[in-house]
């Protein structure tokens, strides 16, 4: 089954000494859901370079059973990032400056979905770390529905 979604994806990051940052994100993708039951929704996002703007292509796949996430992240600083209930992940974050080896601690994973998965939700609260130090509490949710026909 595929088809068109609007695609919402909202993160909030806490950095010790700053202030909560919440960054959110609506773009209209693709949904495709996969012959062993997993899903793949693709969106691009436009990123903001202080005057132009560059499109960003996100990935975001989610285990069939529903208990794992991999968001694969585009662009100048490309990632991968994988979510699933008290899961340690090792990954490569990649700047234009070099690349740094980052830890995703996930403290907790709730994944919902409606009906022939008309609309889905998915919550991750985990920890960013390098070098052993934590240096992100952050939590990402993505809201999946059918887009609207013009």
């Amino acid at each position: 089954m595929n088809r068109n979604v609007e695609v919402n994806v909202t993160g909030i990051h806490s950095r010790e000494g700053e202030p909560t940052e919440k960054v959110e994100t609506s773009a209209e993708g693709f949904f495709e859901m996969l012959e062993d039951g997993s899903r793949v929704v693709e969106y691009d996002e436009d990123q903001d370079l202080g005057g132009s703007s560059m499109k960003i292509h996100n990935k975001v796949c989610i285990d069939a059973d529903g208990n794992r996430m991999e968001i694969i992240r585009g662009g100048a600083n490309n990632s991968t990032l994988t979510f699933g209930e008290n899961l340690v992940y090792d990954t490569e974050y990649s700047t234009p400056y070099g690349s740094m080896q980052m830890k995703v601690i996930t403290h907790s994973f709730d994944f919902n979905k409606g009906r022939n998965d008309e609309e889905i939700k998915v919550v991750a609260e985990y920890d960013l770390e390098l070098q052993g130090q934590v240096v992100s509490r952050s939590m990402i949710v993505i809201d999946i529905k059918n887009a609207v026909a013009n």
